[in-house]
């Protein structure tokens, strides 16, 4: 049985060939955004290109506001957007937004990879200390698009909606997992097919709803440290998203590359 744990590094190899990536779209190129988010940040992005964005925070606390970033977006659904690029002024950081354009709101998913010192400590050493056993951050923040927060507008939420459902998802041609979604908490994958076939385990995770039937889930591994961000749209029964980790075991370059798969259900547990 395969028992090698490989970096995101080879797992972005094994996965780019004949990938099933939804294709990135040019939508956004030389248009400008301006977020309004719970936290009171208010960051305007501007779409340069297709490939190229600025942004710009006009509130908030940083000590940088203004950079230009690498970015992909791709469409999951008519009139919402996945956008997604890494931070180049801090450590092993990324952003990816969900835009929904039509309803004018917005949630954004920031995730932080460990330093390789943080990586390294043990599993009981994280119980001891009363960590979570998963290195990786992730922080959700809501808003609204090119308007001020009011009480009355309706944001994506966390769902129960997955729980119990045992998926399947084709990343490739190559490339085949199972994922089992325990509870709001929790949830199992498994490779089938691919460079991690056999490799298993249970790994913190977070659901939200976006609209009937799409969603957006989020998975923070401990073994690798590993943040996976896809959108999940179980009515055209394909999902749109990206993986992100460090090339090598030393923790240092960076990978993060963009997945897309079919999906297939296989089993919905009685709850």
């Amino acid at each position: 049985m395969n028992q090698d744990w490989i970096p995101v590094g080879a797992l972005g190899d094994a996965f780019a060939p004949d990938n099933n990536c939804l294709p990135p779209v040019d939508d956004l190129a030389d248009t400008s955004l301006t977020l309004h988010f719970e936290n009171g940040w208010v960051i305007r992005h501007h779409f340069i290109t297709d490939r190229e964005l600025s942004w710009e925070i006009l509130k908030g606390d940083a000590a940088l506001m203004s950079d230009t970033e690498s970015y992909v977006a791709t469409r999951p659904r008519a009139g919402i957007y996945f956008v997604d690029f890494v931070k180049r002024s801090e450590r092993a950081t990324s952003v990816s937004l969900v835009l929904m354009i039509e309803s004018g709101v917005f949630l954004a998913a920031i995730g932080q990879l460990p330093s390789r010192e943080d990586a390294s400590l043990s599993l009981l050493d994280r119980i001891d200390a009363r960590l979570e056993l998963t290195a990786v951050r992730a922080d959700f923040i809501r808003g609204t698009i090119d308007s001020e927060i009011s009480p009355d507008r309706s944001f994506p939420a966390s769902t129960k909606d997955l729980v119990g459902k045992r998926v399947e998802y084709r990343y490739s041609a190559t490339e085949l997992y199972e994922h089992l979604y325990l509870n709001e908490k929790f949830y199992s994958w498994h490779c089938l097919e691919g460079s991690e076939v056999g490799l298993c385990d249970t790994d913190a995770c977070h659901f939200f709803k976006l609209s009937e039937g799409l969603y957006l889930f989020v998975w923070r591994e401990k073994v690798v440290p590993t943040l996976g961000i896809i959108c999940i749209d179980l009515v055209a029964m394909k999902t749109t998203g990206k993986i992100f980790g460090y090339e090598s075991n030393e923790c240092r370059a960076t990978r993060n590359f963009s997945v897309g798969a079919y999906v297939r259900n296989v089993h919905v547990a009685v709850r």
